[in-house]
């Protein structure tokens, strides 16, 4: 899963851009992320269990940000403390093949339950506006972190749902969000050479405008829009490594942003290749 991001460390008005359609719609969404860059500071790295602010664009109010916190939480958490000790990890992405399942199959319990991702699945869509995300790869006993960005460095538009939580005493509520991931293209595939057994590769669901108007489109029927979402290209994508994003402190393991850890790195021991596909030979 996709779990490393980055965004908002270029300027503002090229994700305004990508929304707003005329000047005084692009001034004001501009306005929106200033405000937010300013209080929060620009990311250069974060991972889903900060559980950060993201900005966000809905379906229902396709022209303007939102900032919606990273992880899903679904109706039957009772209060923050509950979050905190059970679901924090849980929820932070959800698979296009799975997330528009009324129910979905627990191995634990060897039933089906309800899937929480799938009423937002059908009625809140969403996308979030990233500047790239990070992923893990590795050769021998090494392991590396890379960069995926858009080629043109243009903001990345991937899909997503989201829900408003609010605690069973009204005290408590928070906008969430969920990133949606899908199969990895060839290139993504290169870098993310190590899944877990249980799943193939996998990227991100990034979207290119076509796709972007179907995903926030809620009347269009999940099957119509399975059809619209493709993977995104490996041509419109690039891919380097990057520092390591994480330094141990004892049992600790702190993720580091900063301007570094969005610029290119050059390691001997590692050979890797996007143009051609050939990237394993390891000296």
């Amino acid at each position: 899963m996709c779990y490393d991001v980055s965004y908002l460390t270029k300027k503002t008005k090229k994700y305004a851009e990508h929304i707003g359609e005329t000047t005084s719609e692009i001034d004001k969404l501009e306005k929106q992320l200033d405000v937010f860059v300013k209080s929060e500071g620009p990311v250069y790295h974060t991972i889903a269990f900060d559980h950060r602010r993201l900005p966000v664009v809905t379906a229902n109010d396709p022209k303007s940000f939102q900032f919606y916190q990273w992880g899903l939480m679904p109706h039957f958490v009772k209060d923050l403390e509950q979050y905190a000790q059970r679901y924090t990890a849980r929820y932070l992405n959800s698979r296009i093949e799975t997330v528009f399942d009324k129910s979905m199959f627990n191995q634990k319990l060897s039933r089906d339950l309800e899937n929480p991702f799938y009423k937002s699945a059908l009625e809140r869509r969403c996308v979030v506006m990233l500047d790239g995300y990070f992923d893990w790869h590795w050769q021998g006993k090494n392991s590396y972190n890379f960069f995926i960005r858009n080629k043109d460095e243009q903001p990345m538009a991937v899909a997503a749902i989201w829900r408003s939580w609010k605690s069973e005493s009204g005290t408590e509520q928070r906008d969430t969000v969920s990133l949606i991931t899908t199969d990895a293209n060839p290139l993504c595939k290169k870098v993310h050479n190590k899944p877990k057994g249980s799943e193939g590769p996998r990227q991100l669901a990034i979207l290119d405008d076509s796709m972007k108007q179907a995903w926030l489109d809620v009347d269009m029927s999940p099957d119509q829009l399975l059809k619209e979402i493709k993977v995104y290209p490996e041509g419109r994508l690039e891919t380097f490594p990057v520092k390591k994003l994480f330094e141990q402190h004892g049992r600790s393991r702190i993720a580091l942003n900063d301007e570094e850890c969005v610029k290119e790195v050059k390691y001997s021991t590692l050979k890797f290749d996007q143009s051609n596909g050939e990237q394993f030979s390891l000296f």
